[in-house]
Parts: C-alpha cells; structure tokens; sequence
C-alpha cells in the first residue's frame, strides 16, 4: 500500500472532518502555508486564490516557485506531493509558520484531491505535472520559458472521500483577510465570480479599528500599537476602547487563532495594567489588579499575536496557548508602549482612570 492509499483509508487523521466541510479548509491551509513561507522569507508578496468553474480551487503565490531538483531520483515537487514526511517542512526551509492546526504537508492535499495540478515557474521556466488521487500521471514538463516566479496548485476535492466538496467563501474569505491583517505587506485576493482585494499594511491595529467602525455611536480613541521582538519572541498587538457593553480579546500564536486564550493575552491585560499603574499612580494607589484589569476591559476590543518557535498548548485543540514565558514578555513589552501612549492621550487617560476610582 502506497502512502496515498494510507491517507486515503484514513482521512480523517490528515485533514479532520471530512463530512462537514471543515477537512476542506485544512487542506487550503496547507496549501496556503508554504506561500506565507514565502511571504515570511521576504520572496513573495501577493497570494492569488480563485474558486474555479468545476469546484477547483487554485492557489497562487509570486515566490520564488518550488524547487525542481532530484530528490531519490524524483523531482523534488513529486516527493512533496506525494510522499510524508515527519519534519515541518520537507526541505528544512525557514521560517515555517502552520496556517493550520495539522502542518501536515501537500501529501494529504494530493492524496485526497480527484485531480492536483502543480505549475512551476522558476529561474526562467515553466513547469507542470498533474496527479490524480495522490499518484502522478505526467511527468515534470518543462511546457515554456518565463520571467516570472511562483507556484501554482489546483486542486478539486475526491467526492469519494468528501461528503461536501464545495468550498466555503465566506469561510476562506475571513481566513485570507485575517492572514493581511497578521502579515501586514500581503496582499491576498480572492475570486468567486467577483473579486476581493485584502491588503492591511497597519497589520492589527486596522483590525481593531475595523471592528469599532461597526458600531456608529462609537467615537474611539487613537488606537494603541505594539510591535516589538523581545529575545526570540515577536509581539503584535493593538487596543481601544468603544461602546463599554462590547469587549472583544482575540488572541493568535504564529497566525493560527488561539480561541481560549492564554499567555499572550494574559501578558497583554497584565501589561496594559502596569501602563496605566505607571501613567496614573494617583488613580491606581491601592488597587488591585483584578480591579485594574477590570476597568480597562470595559469596552475594550484588543488583538494580540505572538510569534516563537517553542509553542505549547493547553489542549489538544491547540485553542490555549501555555507557553510560560510569553507572559512576561508580552507584559513587558506592553507595559512601557502603554504608558507612553496613554500620556499622548489624555482623555483615554482620565476615562479609564475614573473607571478604576469606580471599581
């Protein structure tokens, strides 16, 4: 039995559920995740994702395109495609970012897909070959020479395997903007009949703002924003304040959302607590956190998202991020940018200082 075979026996240990839609998704995060490797790496800046006509779906980056050399005696796209590996990513490149919560490489994707087809542009030529349910049908052709870089697959999910083969738009699109929001310089579009452009260059705190222009009665502050490396850990993450019956804390490890929290966004509440202790002693005197933390989350909509390479989760979900140490880092980083920035803005400074007189 062939390795194709055992993914196929067993789909659901690749991808998750193959009968609610959601084992799609899995599949374009894994196809998505070796563009946003790119992306990271500095060679890529605009992913291309098209529903096709017939159920396909068809993504496409401006990277520097897959590597054509031998691998074992087969072209290095074959093995990546048809053949499982146990590190993060069969080349050893980095840096390496899951997009989803498996990271189980393009094996599954081609294994489960009625048809695959790769296309190769890479230092002035063109390349393709097609696979069908994880065995390749053609080779690796040379079809054309050309100027431009990237890769290209295409892939239609197995109606053997899958109980929904169509893809979900709503559900891509909101996983593609938030992908421009987390990785400000990508510009994503997607087609489906129409054509959505996402491009976020602020990062996350266009997101914070987006989610306040919702409400109409909210006149928001400028919004707080942090991005700083600290040790080996990148901190992103920006705040304000709107409608004090709304709150919203939404949290990210590496770009994959982290829906139960944890010690990011305990380092982020924990942070903006010191800011405020620091830029309004008076207010805070006395007080204990919980108080603090309290006042400051009234109408607060935040985002926090942290980068590092020694993940660990509090469930197998992946839902609650545990890793000690993010806490402090986050706190730290937090907590000196807040306090600079609640000085700059002091009708922020005296509202929350009198939520926490109140508290």
């Amino acid at each position: 039995m062939n390795e194709a075979e055992v993914v196929r026996r067993r789909p659901g240990m690749y991808v998750g559920d193959f009968r609610d839609g959601s084992g799609l998704d899995h599949m374009v995060s894994e196809v998505l995740a070796d563009a946003v490797d790119e992306f990271l790496a500095g060679r890529c800046s605009r992913i291309e994702v098209t529903l096709e006509a017939d159920g396909a779906i068809t993504i496409e980056d401006d990277g520097r395109g897959m590597r054509t050399d031998l691998v074992n005696g087969r072209p290095f796209p074959e093995t990546a495609l048809t053949t499982r590996h146990d590190a993060p990513t069969l080349d050893g490149h980095a840096p390496h970012e899951h997009v989803g919560l498996r990271g189980v490489g393009l094996l599954p994707v081609c294994a489960l897909s009625t048809y695959l087809t790769l296309d190769v542009r890479r230092e002035g030529s063109h390349f393709r070959q097609r696979f069908e349910r994880g065995q390749a049908v053609s080779a690796l052709d040379r079809i054309a020479a050309t100027r431009r870089t990237g890769t290209r697959i295409t892939f239609l999910p197995d109606s053997e395997i899958f109980s929904l083969t169509s893809f979900d738009t709503g559900v891509i699109g909101r996983r593609l903007e938030e992908l421009t929001y987390l990785l400000p310089g990508l510009e994503v579009t997607l087609q489906d009949h129409r054509q959505l452009h996402f491009h976020h260059p602020r990062g996350v705190a266009a997101w914070v703002d987006a989610q306040l222009r919702v409400d109409p009665n909210v006149t928001p502050s400028r919004t707080f924003e942090v991005q700083e490396q600290l040790e080996d850990i990148r901190v992103e993450a920006a705040a304000s304040w709107g409608n004090q019956w709304h709150h919203a804390l939404e949290s990210f490890a590496n770009i994959n959302r982290t829906t139960a929290g944890g010690t990011h966004d305990r380092g982020l509440l924990l942070g903006m607590v010191a800011g405020l202790r620091s830029a309004a002693p008076e207010a805070c005197r006395r007080k204990r956190t919980a108080k603090i933390e309290a006042a400051l989350s009234s109408g607060l909509v935040a985002i926090v998202c942290v980068r590092l390479d020694d993940l660990e989760f509090g469930d197998p979900t992946r839902s609650r991020l545990a890793t000690p140490r993010v806490r402090d880092i986050v706190k730290k980083v937090v907590a000196k940018s807040f306090d600079v920035y609640l000085r700059q803005e002091p009708e922020l400074l005296r509202r929350l200082a009198e939520a926490v007189t109140k508290v």
